[in-house]
């Protein structure tokens, strides 16, 4: 009777260890990035650059160049190791100019809740300003092991 219970129960675990195997697979290490667009309505002519400001971090797109058919021009803005406190987290973003009212931010390690966008002028005075609430939607990856999220557009309207 006891060589039968240990049979039963050798394959009872034999027949769980898929299962049990399946909770032990850890996610992939890969890196990936968060990403919204900007869209500027209204009079954006004069907007030389987009600002993003999180938690009191801010960051600013580079110059606005002359639409071409060259590669896009990235400007990351990283912080200044020297000045950044150890306590503080960085805020790492890169922005693309994709056209002339179009910008794409992209977090590298974030998907804040809510930011602050503004177009400035060359000489960087504020040409306008919104807080925004961001709406996150998985793009990749999977629930378990998260993946690159994109967040609904954001629309900037500039006055005349």
């Amino acid at each position: 009777m006891g060589r039968v219970r240990v049979f039963g129960l050798a394959a009872v675990l034999l027949l769980m260890s898929p299962a049990l195997s399946g909770c032990a697979v850890a996610c992939p290490a890969i890196g990936w990035v968060n990403a919204v667009n900007v869209e500027l309505g209204g009079n954006a002519d004069d907007a030389a650059a987009v600002q993003l400001c999180v938690d009191g971090v801010c960051a600013e797109s580079a110059p606005v160049l002359p639409v071409t058919d060259e590669p896009l021009r990235l400007s990351t803005a990283l912080p200044d190791l020297a000045t950044t406190a150890p306590s503080e987290s960085p805020l790492l973003l890169s922005t693309a100019h994709l056209d002339e009212r179009t910008w794409r931010i992209t977090f590298t390690t974030e998907a804040p809740d809510s930011i602050t966008i503004r177009a400035v002028t060359a000489a960087g005075d504020v040409l306008a300003e919104r807080d925004a609430t961001l709406q996150w939607q998985r793009v990749g990856g999977s629930e378990r092991c998260a993946g690159p999220l994109e967040a609904t557009p954001i629309g900037l309207d500039i006055p005349s």
